[in-house]
């Protein structure tokens, strides 16, 4: 390419720079500000979609907080007069503004309790599922004086959401002793949610925000917000080049996640900043474009001539290979400087070539250093991550967290072994510590199952992840079975045979690295915590398993029923003793002689 064709590549290159830094530029500023613009438009809408339904809540608790300082029923959940139902609670009156009623004296037992539904006018029995919750301490109140006069906010059932408002029930001078609750309950279904939707003129959509099924953009959203340590927290998130939403969560009665609610509207504060870039980078290239002329015309003058002459003589030198040639150019400009920095640089040549062949050598062997690094850096990544895992941190250089629905935890405690190790040397205890959790590795790797971490002589396992697997649970069991059987080879002097207590639990997780330094793979989630309870919770010697992980494990295990505990941050849970495998299911080689 000749060098005027060069020139005018260069010049067209440097406007073609200019006018993508400029684009960069602008694009930081305006359509920085511009988005920010629209975030805080966002957070701003979806405050209000939660400000409308805050009042709609107040209003529906305002609707009957009266009834909670009325003589009338006040009188009734003494006396259960059944003129008071016929006067007061009679189907048509009440399927016109609520589905749920519910009349319970201070003992919790229920003196009038129906439930309503569009396609049904009439009273119904109350569902199971919202029975069991019709409890004192739960959604209905106390007679303490400790328990506050009332409860509002969202109850999730499987129909779906339910606003509820409960209330002592008190005298009309608002004195007591309290009788009883009063509760009342609504659906918040898709007709409500629209009404509100229409008096902000925003489209809102609400999902479960353990619904298995979640749209990919709420997914995202759910994980942000989990992520958020914002009291109120509103992720705000680009669904197209037209549309924007915004998320936020909204919690039960017991404060927990219970939906999540999304606000869109068009991104029309963007689009008009796009247009303006747009605005901005055409007049930018016709003003290139004429100075892009001038400046070339003035190289041709001054610059380009002078060039082809320099670079005829370089040609003719190396057509010649005669290192002792030299260019002449008068002057005392930059190609001057340039003929002399060639001359000195034909001098050189030949002192150049032995100094490169020293270099080629060094790269070499920095070359087969480097290799060698690099695989015992992979070797140490393999021990400490799971294969996918770290295949996924080298590729993206993080590994966001991922949630699997499926999965079955295996925690163990040496029973005892606090105790023990006060009996021990440090070195000892160490020694015993590793044989034991050597053991347990290798029947991790023999079962398919992934080692996550130990604390003292605490081992966790998981099944199902980060590869799904459908026999996860099975998987599992039988690794706790086999841990049963190789902790008994452990015999202590003085101590004898060492015993293991061992807790299961089967539900979805949320597993990842977090962090920069000191990678681990972790998991999260109310799947973890019970089954850390179930192995703090259980017995010297014996496998405890939540009824999630039994339903998995009753058609191939033998199991037993252990009864109804109390399960800290759960309350009441029926487990099982997982006690091995039917005989008729055992393997030729695994039968007991």
């Amino acid at each position: 390419m000749a060098i005027r064709q060069k020139t005018l590549l260069a010049i067209a290159t440097t406007l073609v720079g200019l006018n993508a830094v400029l684009y960069i530029v602008s694009s930081t500023l305006v359509l920085r500000n511009a988005t920010n613009a629209e975030e805080q438009y966002m957070q701003r809408s979806v405050n209000a979609a939660l400000s409308v339904l805050n009042q709609h809540q107040k209003v529906f608790v305002d609707r009957w907080s009266d009834w909670g300082i009325w003589d009338d029923p006040y009188q009734f959940l003494q006396d259960r007069n059944p003129d008071f139902v016929e006067n007061n609670l009679q189907d048509a009156y009440l399927a016109n503004k609520v589905n749920l009623v519910v009349f319970a004296d201070r003992t919790g037992h229920l003196l009038f309790a129906k439930s309503f539904t569009p396609s049904q006018r009439q009273g119904q029995e109350i569902a199971p599922e919202l029975r069991r919750r019709l409890v004192l301490g739960d959604l209905l109140l106390t007679a303490s004086s400790a328990t506050p006069n009332s409860r509002t906010g969202i109850v999730m059932l499987p129909e779906g959401p339910m606003l509820i408002a409960a209330f002592a029930s008190l005298n009309s001078a608002a004195q007591g002793p309290k009788r009883g609750t009063i509760l009342w309950g609504r659906y918040l279904n898709s007709a409500e949610l629209s009404q509100l939707a229409k008096s902000l003129n925003l489209a809102l959509t609400v999902h479960r925000w353990d619904d298995p099924h979640l749209p990919s953009d709420f997914v995202q959203a759910r994980q942000a917000l989990l992520a958020s340590q914002a009291i109120e927290p509103i992720v705000v998130k680009p669904l197209s080049e037209r549309a924007i939403a915004g998320y936020t969560l909204l919690r039960d009665v017991d404060h927990q996640p219970v939906l999540l609610l999304r606000v869109e509207n068009q991104r029309v504060i963007y689009q008009k900043g796009q247009r303006a870039l747009k605005y901005l980078i055409g007049i930018c290239l016709i003003v290139g474009l004429i100075f892009g002329g001038l400046t070339l015309l003035l190289l041709e003058r001054l610059v380009l001539r002078r060039l082809t002459y320099l670079n005829h003589e370089v040609a003719s030198i190396g057509s010649r290979g005669d290192l002792t040639s030299r260019i002449c150019m008068s002057g005392k400009d930059e190609l001057s400087h340039l003929t002399e920095s060639i001359n000195a640089m034909l001098q050189a040549l030949e002192q150049h070539e032995q100094q490169q062949q020293q270099i080629q050598a060094a790269l070499q062997e920095a070359k087969e250093i480097a290799e060698l690094a690099r695989e015992q850096s992979e070797s140490l990544l393999l021990n400490i991550l799971p294969q996918v895992i770290a295949d996924q941190l080298k590729r993206d250089h993080s590994v966001p967290p991922t949630y699997f629905p499926t999965v079955t935890i295996l925690f163990a405690d040496i029973v005892g072994f606090t105790a023990l190790a006060t009996q021990m040397s440090p070195t000892e205890l160490v020694d015993i510590l590793g044989s034991i959790f050597s053991t347990f590795d290798r029947l991790t790797e023999q079962h398919g199952l992934e080692k996550i971490k130990t604390i003292g002589d605490a081992y966790m396992v998981v099944g199902g992840l980060p590869v799904p697997r459908s026999d996860h649970a099975e998987a599992i069991a039988q690794m706790a079975l086999d841990m049963q059987r190789e902790i008994a080879h452990f015999q202590l002097e003085g101590y004898g045979a060492l015993e293991l207590r061992i807790g299961i639990n089967t539900g979805p997780v949320v597993a990842g690295v977090i962090g920069i330094k000191k990678f681990i793979y972790d998991l999260w989630g109310d799947t973890v915590n019970v089954a850390s309870r179930m192995e703090s919770q259980g017995l010297p010697g014996k496998i405890q398993v939540t009824a999630a992980t039994y339903s998995y494990l009753k058609e191939k295990y033998t199991l037993q029923e252990r009864g109804t505990m109390m399960v800290k941050g759960r309350g009441e849970m029926t487990t099982y003793w997982l006690t091995g495998v039917p005989a008729n299911l055992l393997l030729e080689g695994d039968r007991l002689t």
